[in-house]
């Protein structure tokens, strides 16, 4: 065998013994004389994760800032009181879910003159718990669904603001807290609170709620159809509250693009919806963020060139083409790029045809 095939053997030998072992670092190669540095107490070489990380601990302990060590053994009264303070951080949430349940079923002996805050505080804790999906599904199971009416329909607008909050928190996202909400038959209450209810920021809460239930969840809109929801949505975008506006506008503008849409964007046309946007989009005194949804759902309505929606925009009388610029030329000043991206794609969408007329 010559010597080059010898040191062939030789390298794969080594290679095959490195490779067999689980976990190890490669020592340097041996050092001349004249270059070997004796180090003290050289840690030995770790043959573990376990192993590595103390070795780099020890290997390092020679760099650390030359200081005495604090640390001293911990007394018993130390000890007792760490126990205790940990012990007050761990919560049992089902008790924590239960305690309030039995608190809230007792709002429907709330008088007017009668202090709320109490049963406030325990829908914010409730809301708080079930902003996580698993427990609001345990929330359900336990019977929590229950105090919900009762919260619902109380005198106090706090309690009805907060429980609307809670089913919103309930259903977020959740599709099985969605559907169990639309069999309860909660649908039809909150529809009418946010078409009746006295109390402002009820009204809000009831459409935040039903905004939640509805989004991404199928079988709400027979529900939304069989309680005339569009007619109560349709409303809110004419109410003088604007986040009753935006938050309308942006439900049906979601409705308009989801899955046969088109059904959806029939009814709502049918109804007059495109009418209403232009009358309201005419008015010179909108919010922007208000501006800016109504635009929004108009492009919704017109997607995908919707022959419907876009022969109801060029009515003459509706005078939308006129609007539209306007707009253009405010948001242009205002440097408000959303608003002037939307009207340039409406007006080139709707009206392409009419301004290649004046053109010519």
């Amino acid at each position: 065998m010559d010597n080059n095939s010898k040191g062939n053997l030789g390298q794969n030998s080594s290679n095959a013994s490195s490779n067999a072992r689980p976990l190890s670092i490669e020592a340097s190669r041996t050092p001349s004389a004249n270059q070997i540095q004796v180090v003290p107490n050289q840690p030995r070489q770790p043959h573990n994760l376990q192993g590595l990380l103390k070795f780099a601990m020890e290997a390092t302990k020679s760099e650390d800032a030359p200081t005495v060590s604090g640390f001293q053994p911990m007394d018993k009264a130390s000890k007792d009181f760490l126990r205790k303070a940990f012990s007050s951080l761990t919560v049992n949430v089902m008790e924590e879910l239960q305690k309030d349940l039995l608190l809230l079923q007792n709002v429907v002996d709330l008088r007017n003159e009668d202090d709320s805050s109490k049963y406030e505080d325990a829908l914010e804790r409730l809301a708080d718990w079930t902003s996580s999906m698993d427990v609001a599904n345990d929330f359900y199971k336990i019977g929590g669904f229950s105090i919900l009416g009762l919260c619902l329909n109380s005198l106090h607008d706090g309690i009805r603001s907060k429980s609307a909050n809670l089913i919103a928190e309930l259903t977020q996202n959740n599709s099985f807290c969605q559907e169990k909400m639309l069999v309860a038959g909660f649908m039809p209450i909150l529809l009418h609170m946010v078409d009746c209810d006295t109390h402002e920021q009820a009204r809000i809460k009831a459409l935040y709620a039903v905004s939640c239930i509805v989004r991404g969840q199928p079988d709400a809109l027979k529900y939304i159809e069989t309680y005339d929801g569009y007619s109560v949505l349709m409303r809110a975008i004419q109410s003088s509250v604007e986040k009753l506006q935006i938050k309308s506008a942006f439900l049906l503008s979601s409705l308009c693009n989801r899955d046969k849409g088109y059904e959806i964007k029939s009814t709502l046309i049918q109804m007059g919806l495109i009418e209403q946007l232009a009358g309201l989009l005419a008015m010179s005194n909108l919010l922007p963020e208000t501006k800016e949804q109504l635009l929004n759902l108009l492009n919704g309505l017109t997607n995908d060139n919707y022959f419907l929606a876009l022969r109801e925009c060029r009515r003459p009388e509706l005078c939308l083409r006129q609007t539209l610029k306007r707009h253009f030329q405010q948001s242009t000043v205002e440097q408000n790029l959303d608003i002037q991206d939307i009207c340039t794609e409406l007006l080139d969408k709707i009206f392409a045809d009419q301004a290649a007329d004046e053109d010519r």
